[in-house]
């Protein structure tokens, strides 16, 4: 919820947050989830090629592969139940 109400404010933004509404807004037609999975992508592939340079992974949690899998879809529930009339402040 926090996040959905941040990112409709779009005051000061965190960068990863600020890459998930250029991604969102500008390509993906206002998909919170795709976005979210697509703003994953590099840091799951230094996840990976560090995994495999130093042979095991130390980053990788439940609260990581959760956020991975629900972190748009909870953003566009919230956008939706959570003071709609907050509208999103994204200027392209």
């Amino acid at each position: 919820m926090a996040i959905s109400l941040y990112q409709r404010a779009n005051i000061v933004m965190h960068p990863n947050d600020d890459t998930t509404n250029i991604l969102r807004f500008l390509y993906l037609k206002g998909n919170s989830t795709a976005a979210q999975i697509i703003d994953f992508i590099p840091p799951i592939i230094i996840i990976i090629v560090a995994g495999i340079a130093i042979q095991n992974v130390y980053s990788v949690n439940i609260g990581t592969v959760f956020s991975f899998i629900f972190n748009g879809i909870l953003i566009a529930a919230a956008d939706k139940w959570i003071w709609p009339e907050l509208k999103h402040n994204f200027a392209s």
